[in-house]
């Protein structure tokens, strides 16, 4: 295990519907590990997704606390909160979320020009690079409506990248894809992990779910089980669907 990234301490999320408390995430604890490829699955309703928005600062807490690099991020200002969010945190969604009158390479270096510390020039630099890391930089300088959705799927990834995050958060970033473009965004996860990247990925895909070396099952917003990996290698995929299997199995998914 490495250094610890995110340390979450007897977090509780409940929301309130007319007068009616739904709790979704119970007194939870949890570490994430920087480098590590963490999954969340669980089923449906489970809190899996609230977690994430949770974690990424994207929801408030309704008690406890979590300490992203040893500060918490639940007593932090909204400013704070969204500077946290453009400079150390990168966000990849179902829903891809792209500006639609805005080309891939426009959407791409959005976030990276609100930062001051970056010129326009290395902005671009990155982007371009990113672009073509993921192979769309030959439809950069189209819509997203022009693109098909694997490509607006990697473009989406390569702007969550543009500020180097600490910590990748990716809820279901396969879910609307067919399965070739499924794999292709996950070969480049897989990528990105072993160039040290962090990432927290919530999937109901089993075949996403192998990437990680680490897989975390909740139900009712508590944490069931957790099963621990090697390092992704396609080579040892057919072990590591049965151990991935069986251990799902168990948990009755």
């Amino acid at each position: 295990m490495g250094r610890v990234i995110l340390d979450i301490k007897n977090l509780d999320k409940t929301y309130v519907s007319d007068g009616i408390e739904n709790p979704v995430i119970r007194k939870m604890n949890l570490q994430i590990y920087a480098g590590d490829f963490t999954v969340v699955m669980g089923p449906s309703g489970s809190g899996k997704s609230t977690l994430l928005y949770c974690l990424g600062a994207m929801e408030d807490v309704t008690g406890g606390s979590i300490l992203f690099q040893g500060k918490d991020i639940t007593k932090m200002k909204e400013n704070a909160l969204s500077d946290l969010r453009l400079k150390k945190f990168g966000f990849i969604f179902q829903q891809i979320h792209l500006v639609s009158n805005l080309s891939l390479f426009e959407n791409v270096i959005l976030p990276g020009m609100v930062l001051p510390e970056s010129t326009k020039e290395e902005v671009n630099k990155r982007a371009l690079e990113l672009l073509e890391r993921f192979q769309v930089k030959d439809v950069s300088e189209r819509l997203p409506s022009q693109v098909s959705g694997g490509e607006q799927q990697r473009a989406a990834i390569a702007r969550s990248l543009i500020n180097r995050p600490d910590v990748l958060f990716a809820d279901e970033p396969t879910g609307a894809l067919n399965q070739n473009n499924s794999e292709i965004v996950m070969d480049l996860f897989s990528e990105l992990n072993r160039d040290g990247q962090s990432i927290l990925l919530v999937t109901h895909d089993r075949r996403a779910a192998l990437r990680g070396n680490r897989i975390i099952y909740i139900i009712d917003g508590a944490i069931r089980s957790e099963l621990e990996l090697e390092p992704y290698d396609p080579a040892n995929l057919k072990e590591r669907e049965e151990a991935v299997n069986d251990w799902l199995t168990s948990l009755g998914w």
